[in-house]
């Protein structure tokens, strides 16, 4: 594949550059945009992009390692081995097609967006926008944060949900019918998509968001006016992750997404409509966790999938939902499906130390994997769940029990601030009620159960016998 067209004596240039965007020299860039664009694109950079625990990634190195394409430094030693070669490759690709159809070249779009990033971060290191030392120059810094940038920007726009005016030109394009290149790459190993989009949302193998945005905001055509790429990235979380992880369409704001991650993990946050209580004082201190579900089953609290409806007019009052999203009514607690495979255990892994990674964040992805754990506690309840479509489990051969706890690789004990309290609680309630009704129950013989039918047959052939007569 090739790659942009790299003049003699780019080195110089590059060091040129990034002086500029430092502050260091008085040269401008010829590619500008407009001044309105230079709000703060981002808040806060007190906390970069982190690392895992070292305790944490000991326990299953394999589920923080990429296997298909690097993002980021902290794998950049990497980016030359067989594994992640050709998506590299595709990186250069991308860059080029986001310059042809934006009119621009290459060397004015490295000035400006090192010039924009710098001004964006308020520091003279781009170091800072990582939490550990990275081994690279400023220099090395820019150009991969570039060169990542443009291949996450693309790989959005493919999947923008409202392609508009060039609708036509993606769809020829993922059909190989503009570029040769590209076809070999769509059509020899279409599967290798789905590790890319799984690969992305790792915890490590992140770039900070503003600078997909300033990129966007510099090769956006006149047909990108409308594009949200929130919107876009939710729509590829849809297409390629495991079934049941569906992102909610609650609107975000993209100044305020640090990175692909953080997108995924907000957009699946439980409904706030439909967990108006949650904060409400518990009737009685919460219990920690629940029953299993084969015990549950036996009291009375029968389990059942939460499903989505998809027809009109069911579907226009439903609220949305996420696999968070566990409700309690009516006797029944509603689950909605989570399809268990490599990649969901990957994914809620990668979640998990999200959540103890930056400060700030809550913990219902430990919460539900703590609860699931609990209600699924040998291999009876796991197959009662899967006999209810709640668990769809994707193994080979399927395992005779299930626990994401062990899966996960981490302590999943559920956090003071559970989500799920008051619906745990709401639960023991129905039991105990349901328990006192049964005592207070006065139980009826055989005998007086006939002769109360019979007297009330009796009463009813009379009065028939009186309206014919």
């Amino acid at each position: 594949m090739s790659s942009p067209e790299q003049p003699r004596g780019q080195n110089t240039r590059m060091r040129k550059m990034t002086a500029s965007a430092n502050g260091d020299t008085d040269e401008t860039s010829g590619l500008t945009t407009p001044r309105s664009c230079e709000v703060p694109l981002c808040s806060s950079y007190e906390n970069g992009i982190t690392r895992i625990p070292e305790e944490t990634r000991l326990r299953d190195p394999e589920a923080y390692h990429p296997k298909a394409v690097c993002i980021g430094p902290y794998f950049h030693s990497g980016r030359n081995s067989p594994s992640f070669r050709r998506m590299e490759q595709h990186k250069h690709w991308c860059v080029n097609r986001l310059l042809e159809r934006s009119n621009h070249s290459l060397e004015p779009l490295v000035q400006a967006f090192l010039l924009r990033l710098s001004k964006t971060i308020k520091t003279k290191s781009f170091q800072q926008l990582y939490a550990k030392p990275v081994d690279m120059t400023e220099e090395g810094i820019g150009m991969m944060l570039l060169f990542d940038g443009c291949f996450i920007l693309h790989f959005l726009l493919r999947h923008d949900p409202n392609k508009g005016a060039e609708h036509e030109y993606w769809t020829k394009l993922d059909a190989g019918l503009l570029d040769h290149e590209y076809e070999t790459l769509q059509w020899e190993r279409p599967w290798e998509w789905s590790l890319v989009a799984i690969d992305m949302l790792l915890l490590e193998n992140q770039i900070p968001f503003v600078a997909v945005r300033i990129l966007f905001d510099i090769l956006k055509t006149e047909h990108d006016k409308a594009v949200d790429l929130t919107a876009c990235a939710r729509n590829m979380f849809n297409k390629y992750l495991p079934a049941g992880m569906c992102t909610s369409t609650r609107p975000i704001r993209c100044q305020d997404v640090r990175c692909l991650l953080q997108l995924l993990y907000r957009s699946l946050l439980p409904n706030p409509k439909l967990h108006s209580d949650l904060m409400k004082t518990p009737p009685k201190p919460p219990r920690t966790g629940i029953d299993p579900a084969k015990k549950l089953d036996t009291d009375g609290v029968r389990i059942t999938r939460r499903q989505q409806w998809y027809w009109w007019p069911l579907s226009h009052f439903q609220e949305p939902f996420t696999f968070l999203d566990i409700v309690f009514s009516h006797g029944k607690v509603r689950i909605p499906q989570l399809e268990v495979s490599d990649a969901s255990i990957q994914l809620l892994q990668n979640l998990i130390a999200f959540e103890k990674c930056y400060q700030g964040t809550t913990s219902h992805v430990a919460n539900y994997a703590a609860f699931m754990d609990a209600l699924n506690s040998d291999h009876h309840d796991t197959e009662l769940l899967r006999k209810r479509s709640i668990f769809d489990v994707q193994f080979t051969p399927a395992q005779p029990e299930l626990s994401l706890r062990r899966r996960c690789k981490q302590d999943v004990d559920p956090s003071s601030e559970n989500y799920l309290s008051r619906m745990m609680v709401d639960v023991v309630l129905y039991k105990e009620a349901r328990a006192s009704r049964k005592k207070t129950q006065t139980p009826i013989s055989d005998t007086a159960f006939f002769a109360v039918l019979a007297v009330t047959a009796y009463v009813l052939l009379a009065f028939c016998w009186y309206i014919v007569s």
